[in-house]
């Protein structure tokens, strides 16, 4: 008896450990890697997840935006975050900036270009992935985050 709760019970502990494994997500910086840069630009490499391709192609724009934001780019001239890297506390401070950054598509004027690299490939549950190459202008980035109150002016 006392062997047939001990089997039950480890079942049940597997069962959950696999599901709480399954709902982590990778984090934007893993999804992104550092191409190139050049006058002010920068070019990235990043993976975006969704429904579709539209979808998927939207959420790697937005994780090289995230990288640039709160991570920064080892290898290329962003290697420090532009605004911080306590990301949960800088999107509260500023909820209008990013609400409106995203949600109303702002993010979009700073896109030089979106090329995705191949079709976007379907993953468990439906979803589809995708590599795209994002190239932003970080000197309009920096100086919309300047002006916005988000982040200070260099050498103040």
């Amino acid at each position: 008896m006392q062997l047939k709760h001990t089997k039950i019970l480890f079942s049940l502990f597997s069962i959950i450990f696999l599901f709480s494994c399954s709902n982590k997500s990778i984090p934007s910086s893993a999804k992104v890697n550092y191409l190139t840069s050049r006058d002010g630009t920068i070019t990235m490499r990043a993976i975006g997840t969704g429904e579709n391709q539209q979808a998927a192609i939207a959420d790697a724009e937005k994780n090289a935006f995230e990288v640039l934001f709160f991570r920064g780019l080892p290898e290329s001239e962003q290697k420090i975050a532009l605004i911080g890297t306590n990301e949960i506390e800088e999107k509260q401070k500023h909820q209008t900036y990013f609400d409106k950054f995203y949600k109303d598509q702002r993010y979009k004027t700073f896109l030089m270009s979106s090329v995705p690299t191949a079709n976007a490939t379907n993953i468990k549950g439906g979803s589809k992935n995708i590599a795209v190459d994002v190239k932003i202008n970080v000197t309009a980035l920096r100086k919309d985050l300047e002006q916005n109150n988000v982040i200070r002016k260099f050498g103040y």
